[in-house]
């Protein structure tokens, strides 16, 4: 399983609709979390052959701005 984690732009819990329907579109995720007390409003995506670029562009679609943060 990967995970991989995102800076977004979301500043409300009124967006959590927009990233479900977003990352329903996407094969391979298993599950979710957004967390707005991090100051970079992270979010975390875990499933399998994860394409983060496929990710970014329906996020996009929805109306979220995000980045992919990399793990050391």
């Amino acid at each position: 399983m990967e995970k991989l984690i995102f800076e977004t732009d979301v500043r409300c819990s009124s967006f959590f609709e927009k990233i479900h329907v977003a990352v329903k579109k996407v094969k391979g995720i298993s599950t979710w979390t957004l967390d707005l007390d991090s100051a970079y409003r992270l979010l975390t995506v875990e499933g399998k052959s994860l394409d983060y670029k496929e990710i970014i562009n329906q996020l996009s679609m929805h109306g979220v701005d995000a980045n992919r943060l990399y793990e050391e």
